[in-house]
């Protein structure tokens, strides 16, 4: 009877225990496993932020080495500095993000050494019990306990409890040598984090001295552009033979598409006509037709429309279509152009990074790329053509861009 009894008292107290366990691991705070799950994908965020940068990084460093191949003059001239400025933006924003990354990979490293300390100080606090206790058992350790004892059952149940306490003591005592180890460890990683931490904080100082550099150059090339008369002469010329160049690339890729059979949709694209949706969300920077242009005051027949939208922003097709080229060209920068059967081609031109790839067929709404920047700004270049014969884009579009 008595052993049932004992039993049954065993078996409520591991319930208890079970239940308690259970109701700690409930009331651990939420807002903790919030905070961890954010932290993994702002980390992600940037993981992806950084392989974005340095594609970006690349195309324009293939554009300004196909610039060295181009005929010098005010244009070409004009896009290198546009072009290393825009180079040196995104290596500056990179060396931001690696300078964050590290940062947060240092509060974790020092969170951890915190939690190792706090750890090593409660196993401490066991230990030294454990010490006192087997001080307290004597020489004989569990035999000295057995002549107070009424029956042999007794001393089993107190030696198995004994027993258990030993073991989780042996575990303590291996579970703090571990951890002091691992606190060496952190303590190298962060002697090495730190010393990261601050090489690429230099990295991003001169970085970022490099873009202001870059920047003052940019401005002061465009205001002697605005004051002297021969340059905007010059840049006008270029600005028209590159057009004409335009026309007879697009001229050389309708020629080939017909070849190889043009694409072909089951919605026409001229039943769009008026249905479009905006590629990119902005405001119309310079319309269709000839512009002034509000800096040099030269005249430039405008085959399509120039938006002003943020750096970055995702640039959209309007419409189905295949890619019949996606690649830098002449002051265009990096362009994508669309064929959407029927005739009709869509241009997207300034971008700063191209996500698609010759001969890929397109979604309505797919991203294309990202807006780039211009002297004047980032812009995104935006055309409709019927064969090479332009048409205006907001006659195409369900809402017109307007000006800011």
């Amino acid at each position: 009877m008595k052993s049932i009894a004992s039993n049954k008292s065993a078996s409520r107290l591991a319930f208890r225990l079970i239940v308690a366990l259970v109701a700690s691991i409930a009331l651990l705070p939420r807002e903790l496993w919030v905070q961890q799950e954010a932290q993994g994908q702002d980390l992600g965020r940037t993981r992806q932020r950084l392989q974005e940068l340095q594609s970006q990084i690349g195309q324009l460093d293939n554009q300004l080495s196909q610039l060295r191949k181009r005929r010098q003059g005010v244009l070409v001239e004009l896009q290198g500095i546009t072009l290393r400025t825009s180079k040196a933006r995104a290596q500056a924003e990179a060396a931001r993000l690696n300078l964050e990354q590290t940062q947060r990979e240092l509060r974790a490293l020092n969170k951890r050494k915190t939690d190792i300390h706090r750890e090593l100080d409660l196993l401490k606090v066991s230990l030294r019990r454990q010490a006192r206790r087997l001080k307290a058992l004597g020489p004989l350790g569990t035999l000295s306990f057995f002549p107070s004892y009424a029956d042999v059952e007794s001393f089993l149940v107190r030696s198995r409890y004994l027993e258990w306490w030993r073991n989780n003591e042996t575990r303590n005592l291996r579970k703090a040598v571990a951890l002091h180890t691992e606190l060496t460890e952190r303590e190298t990683e962060i002697t090495a984090a730190e010393a990261i931490y601050s090489k690429v904080g230099a990295e991003m100082a001169s970085l970022q001295e490099t873009l202001r550099a870059n920047e003052r150059r940019l401005r002061e090339y465009l205001d002697s552009i605005q004051q002297d008369e021969q340059l905007k002469k010059g840049l006008q010329a270029e600005l028209k033979e590159e057009s004409v160049l335009l026309e007879r690339m697009l001229a050389a890729l309708i020629s080939k598409s017909r070849a190889e059979d043009a694409y072909q949709t089951a919605v026409p694209f001229h039943s769009l006509a008026g249905r479009l949706k905006h590629p990119v969300e902005g405001a119309l920077a310079e319309g269709f037709g000839v512009q002034t242009h509000p800096r040099f005051g030269t005249k430039t027949m405008n085959t399509g429309l120039l938006i002003a939208a943020e750096g970055g922003t995702p640039v959209r097709a309007v419409a189905d279509g295949r890619v019949v080229m996606a690649e830098a060209y002449q002051s265009y920068g990096l362009m994508v152009i669309i064929d959407h059967g029927d005739s009709y081609y869509t241009l997207y031109t300034y971008l700063r990074a191209i996500s698609v790839q010759k001969g890929q067929a397109v979604r309505s709404g797919e991203t294309l790329g990202y807006v780039g920047d211009t002297p004047d700004g980032s812009r995104l270049g935006f055309e409709i053509r019927r064969q090479t014969t332009p048409e205006d884009p907001q006659k195409w579009l369900a809402s017109k861009y307007v000006k800011r």
